[in-house]
């Protein structure tokens, strides 16, 4: 039985995807601009990019947050400063704190369960925090792993290295890693030797080297 699970924080317990369309419109208009959805579209495309990057180890996290809305106001051919763009942004999504369905009554039930409970996300530790406070969840976890701290990022065996270092009494065999990246969160549970659980929030079913997969939250509680 899994006793300590790693947990993935954006689109696993927090809904990232309406916290980043919400955010990206207050950015959009703060520059006194109309916004339109495809905007949003052609802003994930540059933003995905970087970070695919960044997890192969290509550029640095500071490239990614520094860059990406100069980028995108460039195809808008608006010239921003894209670190004041990103604080912005930072400000707007942190204030975002809606869960995924069913996210808090399963961590309540995991901890009812004696099971050991720690974040491993890739972002901004200040905004991560935040953003698990305003939503209530925060004080559910054991500990914090988040990559602005441990200094690397899923799927680095790094990342997971310091995560083992960090937690008492560890045991590899007894630990699983949830989160719906199949690049970062399964490969990454690949690459420590973990069990993974892969969240997908519709019916569809994908090809993974994940162990588990899930559509609900609470179905980790059968795991």
């Amino acid at each position: 039985m899994y006793q300590t699970y790693l947990i993935d924080i954006d689109n696993t317990i927090l809904d990232f995807d309406a916290a980043e369309e919400r955010s990206f419109q207050n950015v959009i208009e703060s520059y006194c601009l109309p916004f339109e959805r495809s905007m949003l579209d052609e802003y994930k495309k540059i933003n995905n990019n970087l970070w695919n990057l960044l997890e192969q180890e290509k550029i640095s996290r500071e490239e990614v947050f520094h860059t990406r809305f100069s980028l995108y106001f460039q195809t808008l051919k608006k010239e921003v400063d894209g670190i004041e763009a990103e604080s912005r942004y930072r400000s707007f999504l942190g204030n975002s704190p809606e869960l995924i369905p069913h996210a808090e009554d399963t961590l309540l039930q995991l901890k009812s369960m004696g099971k050991k409970l720690y974040t491993a996300s890739n972002g901004v530790y200040s905004t991560q925090i935040t953003r698990l406070k305003q939503a209530g969840i925060y004080d559910l976890f054991d500990g914090m792993f988040i990559s602005e701290k441990v200094g690397n990022e899923k799927p680095s065996y790094h990342f997971f290295r310091h995560c083992f270092d960090h937690i008492p009494d560890f045991r590899q065999e007894e630990t699983i890693m949830v989160g719906d990246s199949l690049s970062s969160d399964i490969q990454g549970a690949v690459n420590a030797g973990i069990d993974s659980c892969l969240f997908i929030r519709t019916n569809s079913s994908v090809e993974s080297a994940a162990t588990h997969t899930i559509h609900d939250l609470t179905q980790l509680l059968s795991l």
